[in-house]
């Protein structure tokens, strides 16, 4: 029985570098699907970190285009104010002068005269420098969607090589992003949107122009009624007396290499009709127009009021107070300098139904001597040569181009405006546009032919 003894040893030691070897095994392994797991962690990380920017970017031209907008909704009514003050002291004096030769009424009419003059005086200056001052800081947000466009850009590398960094010391932003990340900034960012101006002849210039013009207040658009009370009375098959007031402010453009013009005028006349009959037995009313006031005021290209024919400018001043238009340039205030007109902006270039913008592709790569397996760890790897019969230097070889494991992460750049935030009916649906601020991010899967298309620039994708 004794020399039976120490035989289960025999087995052991035979058995214990197989088990060695296998436990080796499964820690490199390990250590790879491991470092995988984080690295693509990492590279999701540094995709939904660089669109982030790429999403800002696109809503803050956004903000400063709606910003802008209403800077120039501001100079309508600027212009408005200005035309509407000159024909309310144009008004007061006529009324002034008409009841000169009345007691009391004359004085009254004169004080209330001297006091509009008065008021007009400080008006005048103080809106013309509203007018520059909003020019000024449209021509600020003009050049900053220019310098973001750019800066964060810039601001998106740095912060990937942190973000990175962040999560793994060991990985970098893979040298051959450049396939995908430059183009992405260099080529297709710059396809999808771009800066348009009065020289523009794709639609975009037009599409700004006319949002401009929609966005106008109630007292930009028409500021035309009829007078009642004691303006207006009706003797029965004798006389009607009818006094009526027009205006508004245009936006008027004047061609390629001429600024725009904010144009206003407001007029105010007393319209009679009589009762007459010819000697034929036809009877009609017929009369005429008293031109009572008028004012006019335009900002921009120097155009005034007379160098427009549209009946249906200002409120339809010209088809209402006929009369009164035609005296409106007397006294009309030009604030030529202190508008510079439609500064350049950024708009998508085709609206073409979709509402993403170009993806953002990040690869993100480490090196295998980077990664903690036995052979890092020198594990049975001293003296190899000495050892050859019981090595147990035991790695995964993988056929990995260049030697890295690599991870790949795609970001959606998208336009969704929920539904439940504006008022609307029906199926309408809102494209992605650079009005709203509406721009979002998430992860992507890669397509089959994405992940094709890295394998084959020999990053071995398809292996990860």
């Amino acid at each position: 029985m004794h020399k039976e003894r120490g035989q289960s040893m025999i087995v052991g030691l035979i058995f214990t570098p197989i088990i060695v070897m296998f436990l080796l095994y499964l820690y490199n392994v390990s250590q790879q699907n491991l470092n995988k797991t984080r690295l693509q962690n990492t590279a999701d990380a540094a995709a939904i970190s660089g669109s982030q920017f790429l999403v800002r970017e696109l809503n803050f031209k956004a903000y400063t285009n709606r910003a802008m907008i209403a800077n120039h909704v501001a100079i309508a009514q600027y212009v408005g104010l200005s035309s509407w003050s000159h024909f309310l002291e144009e008004t007061t004096s006529n009324i002034a002068d008409i009841t000169a030769a009345i007691p009391y009424v004359g004085q009254v009419t004169n004080g209330i005269d001297q006091g509009v003059s008065a008021y007009n005086s400080i008006a005048q200056p103080s809106l013309n420098f509203a007018v520059g001052f909003t020019d000024i800081v449209n021509f600020a947000l003009s050049s900053s969607q220019e310098v973001m466009s750019y800066g964060l850009n810039i601001a998106m590398l740095d912060s990937l090589k942190k973000v990175v960094n962040a999560n793994d010391k060991d990985a970098e932003v893979d040298v051959l992003a450049s396939l995908t990340l430059i183009p992405t900034l260099l080529n297709d960012w710059q396809n999808y949107q771009g800066q348009f101006d009065r020289q523009d002849n794709t639609g975009r210039y037009n599409d700004y122009f006319d949002t401009i013009k929609k966005s106008r207040d109630p007292f930009s658009i028409n500021r035309s009624h009829n007078w009642g009370g004691m303006w207006k009375y009706k003797i029965p098959w004798v006389h009607k007396l009818s006094t009526k007031q027009a205006g508004g402010t245009e936006l008027i453009n004047n061609g390629r290499n001429n600024k725009e013009t904010w144009s206003a005028m407001d007029t105010l006349g007393l319209h009679f009709h009589l009762w007459k009959c010819k000697w034929t037995g036809r009877c009609r009313w017929r009369g005429g127009e008293i031109p009572t006031g008028w004012g006019a005021s335009h900002a921009g290209y120097d155009k005034s009021t007379r160098s427009y024919s549209s009946r249906s400018y200002w409120g339809r001043s010209r088809s209402i107070n006929k009369n009164s238009s035609r005296y409106a340039y007397e006294n009309e205030e030009d604030i030529n300098d202190a508008y510079g007109g439609i500064y350049s902006f950024y708009s998508i270039k085709e609206t073409n139904k979709s509402n993403d913008a170009p993806p953002l592709t990040i690869l993100v790569s480490k090196d295998f001597n980077k990664i903690r397996t036995s052979s890092k760890l020198k594990i049975g790897t001293e003296d190899q040569d000495s050892t050859r019969e019981v090595d147990i230097n035991i790695e995964e070889n993988l056929a990995i181009a260049r030697n890295q494991q690599t991870s790949i992460s795609k970001a959606r750049i998208y336009y969704y405006r929920d539904p439940g935030l504006w008022n609307i009916s029906g199926n309408k649906f809102e494209y992605s546009n650079l009005y709203n601020p509406y721009w979002q991010n998430s992860l992507s899967d890669l397509s089959n032919n994405e992940r094709s298309f890295y394998l084959s620039a020999g990053l071995g994708i398809g292996q990860l």
